[in-house]
């Protein structure tokens, strides 16, 4: 698809930096989409040098292979429950002892090991261990996950990438050293959705990892905390989380105490569930394909049109890859309804 030249009024504020996200209309995961995607990043070439974070879902026909290869029952990747992780290990400490170490903390933390791998990252800064695990049960599984990774990065030369059972997270410090990523280079790498920054040092916009799987884009005025407090102490959905931290009126119709925060810029897209929204205009932008939705900072192509100032776009994934998409009316409607269907509402009034 050929780029528009336009300029908006805050393409200079963020110049070196690029959200592009694009979801598959039919819900179906496919090699096809995740080069698209692929595609559309490198068409940036000023972003080239940008530091690149991709989230996907789990290629669970890649996973299949695995399994097998490495003597496991391969159906297991096909699991709703099936975990897969990426963890980068500094390349100046002992691997070894590391890994023994995170081995424990899986075991301790209720999760079987499958499958591990260990290899260098593209950059060759860090080492790349992937490895796949399966809970020897379900509760509260989200918030396992995101507590154990927390435990594992008590360890200073452990940084984790993602831990999910929905979705994979692969950086590198330029587009190109991502592409090198085997993984990302095998036929049977497919997803149905794709959430991509590339970004410089500098940029107002930065990306971080948001719980257990997810990926969030912000501004300088979010904040992160905030919105992690409400999904993992608290309980809250990404939606719910979103809609108290950024929409005063569904706190007050709730009978909350609305936070302080400015929206600035956040787009984030944890487990089946993903929101954009800006307060600024023409710095989101939607451009709706024959195949595919794209979200993106930048008009994505000559069809491109800006999402309103304030007003949030987001998605629901179903379990069997239905779309339905929520304007802001609808968002707001559905966080009010999940809000007065909890059994409490009790949220904090500072962080």
């Amino acid at each position: 698809m050929e780029q528009q030249a336009y300029r908006s009024p805050n393409e200079a504020g963020q110049r070196g930096a690029f959200l592009l996200a694009a979801v598959e209309k039919r819900g179906i995961p496919t090699n096809e989409h995740v080069r698209a995607v692929l595609g559309a990043l490198s068409q940036r070439g000023e972003l080239e040098r940008g530091s690149t974070t991709i989230q996907l879902d789990i290629p669970r026909k890649l996973w299949m292979e695995k399994l097998a290869n490495a003597g496991q029952n391969p159906e297991i990747a096909t699991n709703d429950h099936f975990i897969v992780g990426h963890v980068y290990i500094s390349c100046s400490a002992d691997a070894e002892p590391i890994q023994a170490h995170l081995r424990q903390l899986c075991k301790q933390f209720g999760f079987v090991l499958l499958f591990e791998s260990i290899r260098p990252s593209p950059d060759e800064n860090t080492l790349f261990w992937q490895i796949a695990l399966f809970p020897s049960d379900v509760f509260s599984l989200s918030d396992r996950l995101f507590r154990l990774m927390a435990a594992m990065e008590s360890d200073s030369y452990v940084r984790v990438a993602s831990f999910s059972h929905t979705h994979v997270i692969y950086k590198a410090e330029t587009l190109t050293q991502l592409l090198r990523e085997p993984d990302i280079s095998h036929p049977f790498f497919a997803s149905a959705a794709a959430f991509a920054y590339v970004g410089q040092a500098g940029s107002p916009l930065g990306d971080r990892r948001l719980g257990a799987a997810g990926i969030l884009i912000h501004s300088a005025r979010t904040s992160v905390s905030t919105i992690e407090t409400l999904l993992y102490t608290y309980g809250y959905s990404l939606f719910e989380a979103a809609g108290l931290a950024f929409i005063p009126e569904a706190a007050k119709q709730n009978g909350l105490l609305p936070l302080t925060e400015t929206c600035g810029l956040f787009a984030a897209a944890l487990e089946q569930e993903a929101i954009w929204v800006s307060d600024t205009a023409e710095t989101l932008w939607k451009t709706d394909a024959s195949s595919c939705v794209f979200i993106a900072s930048k008009p994505y192509s000559d069809t491109a049109e800006p999402l309103a100032p304030g007003q949030p776009l987001a998605l629901i994934r179903s379990a069997d890859g239905q779309i339905q998409w929520l304007d802001g009316t609808r968002f707001r409607q559905e966080v009010n309804a999940r809000l007065s269907n909890r059994r409490t509402t009790d949220i904090p009034i500072a962080f």
